[in-house]
């Protein structure tokens, strides 16, 4: 919903209610922070109110309580905007708006003069805030699905780099239903080595999608200055326990160089990509470590593990939607270990990365929706 919609159903607001002004304020993306965003009566001043933190003040205790709140008496104490206390106005009215993932927001009204806002009102700017809500999600939703999807389309690569000695393929599978941070790289470097990452963003939408950005940018500039991969994965779980500390991840990093005979491998918390050597009729989980995920230990230590790729040898990189599926009635606990067997059992090395990964795909997920993103990276050292 666009800003001129939006003031629209606040002028409404306005009007319903004959009050003298009526303000939207809305969470911003760590919900702990109410943003104007859309007023009515007070001309274009609103724009300069203040950023509410959820519990301070009046609209901040509105979202605190989740209930209808009155003020009776406007001051620096009750109220933090400047702009209400010098427009004149002496009383409010405000409630919660809700949408279908829960709080969205406080919605209010203002009177300049000595009008008691009732039990009644408060009904009324109830419904008005639920239909907001609803507004609000149906729109928002689809919004920031397609902003997950696009900012994720922007920043995986729909193919890799020609890497000579290598062969490589790549898939990515969106869910069909709530994104998630799910990401792959595959990158050169300066010095002639080549980076493969899988990772996983804690969560869906678009938060998880801007989270993975952020670490795959982060990944790339550590990967430019450090080449042991554990130091990358390290300096990565630091940034993110600090400027990201409400969220989680996991990833994991390798690297290798020609003649390509071997991988160093860093995995925190990632599941451990599958390999398959020539001459044998299935793929087994590499032997390494998985670590501890990112967002945990800021401080904490990681080992990087070297892999032997011998001629014919392949590595499958994927994400835990490829062999997981979300809890269900006909869900049970060792679904996971059934589908990874499958995945291994389907996974050979004597076949290119490309069919590889498509052998892979429909082994792993078959007729059935695609639940969460699925993410593969298939890394084959020809004969």
């Amino acid at each position: 919903m666009d800003l001129v919609s939006v003031q629209g159903l606040i002028d409404n607001v306005r009007a319903m209610m004959s009050s003298d002004t009526a303000t939207l304020l809305l969470l911003d993306e760590t919900g702990r922070v109410l943003e104007p965003a859309a007023s009515a009566g007070l001309g274009r001043r609103w724009r300069g109110a203040p950023h509410v933190r959820v519990g301070s003040g009046f609209a901040g205790k509105v979202a605190e309580d989740r209930r209808p709140t009155f003020v009776n008496e406007v001051n620096e104490g009750s109220v933090l905007n400047p702009i209400l206390r010098e427009a004149g106005v002496q009383r409010l009215l405000g409630v919660p708006v809700f949408g279908r993932n829960g709080l969205l927001g406080v919605l209010h009204v203002g009177s300049l003069g000595a009008r008691e806002f009732t039990l009644d009102d408060a009904e009324r700017l109830e419904g008005a805030a639920a239909e907001i809500g609803a507004r609000l999600s149906d729109r928002t939703e689809d919004d920031a699905h397609l902003a997950a999807l696009v900012l994720q389309r922007s920043l995986l690569p729909a193919a890799p780099p020609t890497i000579d000695g290598l062969d490589v393929a790549v898939r990515y599978l969106p869910a069909e239903g709530d994104l998630g941070g799910d990401w792959y790289d595959v990158f050169t470097l300066p010095n002639g080595k080549t980076g493969f990452v899988m990772g996983d963003v804690e969560g869906h939408g678009l938060r998880a999608a801007i989270v993975m950005g952020r670490l795959r940018s982060a990944l790339r500039a550590y990967a430019l200055d450090h080449d042991d991969p554990a130091e990358v994965v390290q300096r990565l779980d630091r940034k993110l326990c600090y400027f990201e500390s409400e969220i989680s991840a996991t990833v994991v990093y390798a690297v290798t160089e020609p003649p390509f005979d071997q991988v160093v491998i860093c995995s925190a918390g990632h599941p451990a990509p599958l390999i398959a050597r020539a001459g044998r009729t299935a793929a087994d989980p590499a032997d390494i470590q998985t670590g501890l995920l990112l967002g945990l230990e800021p401080e904490g230590q990681r080992q990087s593990e070297k892999i032997v790729l011998e001629p014919g040898t392949a590595l499958a990189f994927f994400t835990d939607g490829l062999v997981e599926r979300r809890g269900g009635p006909d869900r049970h606990p060792d679904q996971y270990g059934e589908r990874l067997e499958l995945v291994r059992q389907a996974f050979s090395a004597g076949h290119n990365a490309e069919t590889i990964c498509s052998r892979i795909i429909a082994v792993g997920l078959g007729d059935e929706s695609v639940e969460d993103d699925v993410a593969l990276v298939v890394v084959r050292r020809p004969l």
